[in-house]
């Protein structure tokens, strides 16, 4: 629990009374002794805590009493707002989702009564509330209600012209691709860019000064799927020009950093498609420097550094000068991430192999090293459910290879963990038939075996598995 004061009460009385910890949670009261707080899991996936006596609801986390209090305190309408926002933070931060998700529902509708009241600064505030109460159903899978969320957002809109409204149909935008909704989604992201020049152009930015340039990214990657590559390409460019633009002017993060060599390397391909290679090396060049500038970024650093590398490998089969030492700074700066996502993931792995290239082919040791830092991070992603499932069954043949020659337990785990996501050893077998530096980029959905239906893979996270505060 948290360390905020706070007053517990009597659940039979109301009275003022002691809160006791321990192997078991009371409240004593002087008047009516001792009561029991016992955890009641809900058939929702959320918890509870209540009486044992009467099951009736009994809060013990100091930070939701404190939201409780506050609610039960509010005298008129925007104190209630205030209240009830906070209250659904609260449940949020120790793990009531769904108590949370319908507290932030009921705080839109009182929003929205409010700004069709004539409340203006409320409807600023509905704007922003909308993707909190969509992140929600997001979070539980449910991109049809988080798009029906956005949706009825924008019909309350009327002629607003605002950066938020922009910012609502850029998301409405996102959930679009996310259904696979094309059309919506470019329409969405049009209606956006229009809106958001007009804003920026006299000086309402919000507090994302970035929008800009996603949306020309986001728009570059539609047009894209839809093969009009000559509107990707200026679409393209202008993102890029943009993060140009808001090095000088923008506050600059680890995660700007790395979309700028992002935005460098598909303007890259570009060129390399157009036959200049040379233009294409500068651009990756220029990245790195770029990127080296700035201190006390060294995962950006370490993106750029990677990205530069793989369009070497694919120019030549030859080791390019440096390319061990520019792994052992990518490797340790990736590694040092607090939270990996599938991207860091699969790029530690490729770094991994990378290195493991520059090795001896006698430097067991060092070579094994390589192979399993690739197979460890690759078997991440694929608890995560989404692979590159040929990197993967490549990687771990050749990490099988030597396994075999000194630590057969460790080889049996492997072979082990590769069958619990069906993949066998005949699988593996056509795999290494291909090269690390030239896999197939599909990207596929590993199934289980039938015999492992109902066991979920060990590591993911499962949608009402409780949150233990640390």
């Amino acid at each position: 629990m948290s360390g905020e004061e706070v007053e517990f009460t009597c659940p039979k009385c109301g009275k003022v009374a002691e809160l006791r910890s321990g192997y078991e949670t009371s409240v004593i009261c002087s008047d009516c002794g001792e009561t029991k707080i016992i955890m009641n899991f809900l058939s929702n996936g959320d918890i509870e805590t209540v009486t044992s006596d009467t099951g009736e609801y009994y809060e013990l986390e100091p930070s939701v009493r404190s939201a409780l209090k506050a609610v039960g305190e509010a005298t008129d309408d925007l104190a209630k707002v205030d209240a009830l926002s906070l209250l659904s933070d609260r449940y949020s931060e120790t793990g009531r989702e769904i108590k949370a998700e319908d507290l932030a529902k009921e705080v839109l509708s009182l929003m929205l009564r409010l700004a069709n009241d004539g409340d203006e600064r409320m409807r600023a505030r509905y704007f922003n509330q909308v993707p909190i109460c969509a992140a929600f159903a997001i979070a539980r899978g449910d991109n049809k209600e988080a798009m029906d969320i956005y949706s009825n957002g924008l019909d309350q809109v009327g002629d607003s012209r605002t950066v938020e409204v922009a910012s609502m149909k850029v998301n409405y935008g996102f959930i679009c691709m996310m259904r696979k909704d094309l059309i919506n989604s470019e329409k969405a992201f049009k209606e956006a860019l229009e809106l958001t020049k007009e804003c920026f152009a006299r000086g309402d930015v919000g507090d994302d000064p970035y929008l800009l340039a996603t949306i020309y990214d986001s728009l570059r990657l539609i047009v894209s799927k839809n093969n009009r590559m000559q509107e990707a390409e200026e679409y393209m460019s202008s993102a890029l020009e943009e993060r140009r633009r808001l090095l000088k002017t923008a506050p600059i993060t680890s995660a700007r950093l790395i979309e700028l060599a992002d935005s460098m390397g598909f303007v890259a391909e570009s060129e390399e498609r157009k036959n200049h290679p040379e233009e294409a090396s500068a651009l990756m060049d220029e990245a790195v420097n770029i990127i080296k500038g700035y201190e006390g970024h060294k995962d950006a650093y370490a993106y750029a550094l990677l990205n530069r590398a793989k369009y070497r490998q694919t120019k030549s089969p030859e080791i390019p000068e440096g390319f061990l030492e520019e792994m052992n700074v990518i490797i340790p700066a990736l590694d040092a991430v607090a939270i990996k996502d599938k991207r860091t993931c699969e790029n530690l792995a490729q770094a991994y192999m990378f290195r493991s290239m520059t090795r001896d082919p006698n430097d067991y040791d060092d070579l094994l090293d390589d192979l399993k830092g690739a197979y460890d991070n690759l078997y991440t992603v694929a608890q995560m459910g989404d692979v590159n499932e040929m990197f993967l069954m490549s990687v771990a043949h050749s990490y099988l290879v030597l396994l075999n020659m000194k630590d057969h337990d460790r080889a049996k785990e492997v072979r082990e963990e590769l069958m619990e996501l069906g993949i066998s050893q005949s699988d593996l077998d056509r795999a290494s038939r291909g090269t690390i530096g030239n896999v197939n980029s599909k990207k596929t959905k590993i199934d289980m075996l039938s015999s492992q239906a109902a066991k979920p893979i060990p590591g993911r996270r499962l949608r009402r598995q409780i949150k233990h505060k640390e």
